[in-house]
């Protein structure tokens, strides 16, 4: 197998996820901006970060994916939604379906891992999009709210780690499926 890891990641989540699949599995890991010609890799695993439903780096590294060549690929996003969540599972699928051609998108093993978030270290256009989602959420009845709504406002503000390496066992499993 001549494979590797590409991460889009903006604070980091991604990039961990990414570094600790290639001590796991000795493919490396490098940024999606780093690789131009994919014709070498007959297996790809792309990780990135979910931002307003839009996987950091994904469509610019799907539009020079040949779409004639037999490689395999892996698209694990990380975001803060609870991916058990089937409402959550869905608007994640449907934001991969527009990032990607159908062509990509139907041949795609899709996997979503748990990430991060610091509100000290994000970007004032980022910090800006929370504040106005936790001022849209508080309008919800408190009964009305999911899990995943309640502990975005319950942790606003906070630094918040949901990382679990072990997560990356389905990964794993589908390369050893070779």
């Amino acid at each position: 197998m001549n494979g590797i890891i590409l991460y889009g990641s903006r604070y980091g989540a991604s990039q961990q996820y990414a570094q600790a699949l290639e001590e796991r599995t000795g493919l490396p890991a490098v940024s999606w901006e780093e690789v131009r010609d994919f014709g070498p890799f007959d297996t790809v695993i792309y990780l990135g970060g979910l931002y307003a439903g839009k996987t950091t780096g994904l469509a610019k590294t799907a539009r020079r994916l040949p779409t004639d060549h037999p490689f395999r690929l892996l698209v694990a996003t990380v975001g803060l939604a609870d991916p058990a969540d089937e409402d959550n599972l869905l608007r994640i699928r449907e934001a991969l379906a527009k990032d990607l051609s159908p062509a990509i998108f139907v041949r795609t093993t899709h996997v979503h891992l748990r990430g991060a978030i610091d509100y000290a270290k994000l970007s004032l256009k980022h910090r800006v999009m929370m504040k106005g989602l936790c001022a849209v959420l508080r309008r919800k009845p408190p009964q009305e709210r999911s899990a995943d709504t309640q502990t975005i406002l319950d942790t606003y503000g906070q630094a918040v780690n949901l990382i679990d390496f072990d997560t990356l066992a389905p990964i794993q499993a589908w390369l050893a499926k070779e």
